[in-house]
């Protein structure tokens, strides 16, 4: 099933967030101010199995963003405070805060009385992820790389009008400065050249990769196994961003392709401790098996298309919980069932990147496709549209 919709730009300033719930089968809006009736309306045609709940908002996205930041640069990891983590909540209620194990009680207390804190968890410290292989160009999607992964690419447009491959990596990959080379394999599989780093964002923990001029970069990703014969590929059919409720799949190089990974909450600000990570989602493994493990930074994170036989570039996997550790697959040894990505369409809107198949709409796919979710640009007529297919 797929549930669309076109919004006027004064209603996507209305329409603070949504939240999912799949196996309900219930769509959770938050709006600010008064709700039209052509609104109540047309979330009424929604079918028997579906049903559309409209919620007041109360906070402003933008201010959420900017308390998240206050937060973190006053009490954040990096700070020598005890907040790595900071999430605007989907109904604009407040801010939801991570709180490593055991901080001090006032420092905790601080955090807990800051009037745009709505709620807090104590959490354990996440971990980042370091650590396909050997193949030849046109190199995909989930290939390994500096002994952590690839995830999707785009192409991008230099001054001259020039157009070239741009995949994306995790930026904690590359500890050094911009101009390093990128391989992929190692002795045993044989070591192949892909280029060199072009540049880096530490906040958006995005690497963008100049492939060599005699390579090239696919749309597409690797799926299956790791050097065990079971590996194949994928074409990514567009984009999708992702959503609370939402379910993922991840295709590290070094443990292989997961999936029924719920994304749980979105927009977030995370402290390391050693830098600061932003448009955070995180996300579990609903049976608390592996989500990723070490050597999948940097690879991709995406949704399946209604036929399976197509992927929607979402994210790329930054890290995970080793306190919520798991057996781990193929070749990584420290493995999550909770995992940490960062938004890819966020990376490709910083990096000025266009894929192949960009899409004017959202493609939200949920496991088993029990429910799917599409919003977009707004309406010439303005008014909110449902459709449901």
């Amino acid at each position: 099933m797929r549930i669309g919709w076109k919004i006027s730009p004064q209603e996507k300033r209305d329409l603070r967030g949504w939240i999912l719930d799949v196996p309900s089968g219930v769509l959770d809006l938050y709006w600010k101010g008064k709700i039209l009736e052509s609104i109540r309306k047309a979330a009424k045609k929604a079918p028997k199995n579906v049903r559309v709940d409209i919620h007041p908002a109360k906070k402003p996205p933008k201010e959420l963003r900017l308390n998240s930041d206050r937060i973190v640069r006053k009490w954040g990891l990096s700070a020598g405070g005890p907040v790595h983590r900071v999430t605007p909540l989907h109904d604009g209620s407040g801010l939801e805060v991570g709180l490593i194990a055991s901080p001090t009680p006032a420092a905790s207390q601080e955090v807990s009385n800051d009037p745009w804190v709505a709620k807090t968890e104590v959490e354990e410290k996440p971990s980042l992820y370091s650590g396909r292989w050997g193949g030849e160009s046109p190199f995909e999607g989930g290939i390994e790389i500096n002994g952590c992964s690839a995830a999707f690419g785009g192409v991008k447009v230099d001054a001259n009008g020039s157009i070239a491959d741009k995949p994306v990596t995790a930026a904690h990959c590359f500890l050094g400065p911009a101009g390093g080379a990128v391989y992929t394999g190692n002795a045993n599989t044989g070591r192949v050249y892909v280029g060199r780093v072009e540049e880096i964002n530490r906040t958006l923990d995005s690497v963008i990769i100049a492939i060599d001029p005699a390579s090239s970069y696919a749309w597409r990703m690797w799926d299956g196994g790791v050097r065990d014969g079971t590996e194949y590929t994928k074409p990514v059919a567009g984009t999708a961003a992702p959503r609370s409720g939402a379910y993922v799949c991840t295709s590290g190089a070094w443990s292989g392709v997961h999936c029924d990974i719920k994304i749980t909450k979105t927009g977030t600000t995370l402290d390391w401790g050693t830098h600061v990570s932003t448009r955070v989602a995180i996300a579990d493994q609903i049976h608390g098996q592996i989500a990723a493990g070490s050597g999948d930074s940097g690879g991709p994170v995406f949704m399946l298309t209604s036929n399976f036989s197509q992927v929607l570039a979402t994210g790329v996997v930054i890290g995970g919980d080793t306190h919520r550790s798991t057996s781990c697959t193929y070749l990584s040894t420290r493995c999550s069932s909770r995992l940490y990505f960062t938004d890819f369409r966020a990376v490709k809107e910083y990096w000025k990147l266009y894929t192949y198949l960009d899409h004017p709409i959202d493609d939200l796919n949920i496991a088993n496709q029990a429910l799917w979710a599409t919003s977009g640009g707004g309406s010439p007529g303005g008014g909110l549209l449902l459709i449901f297919l």
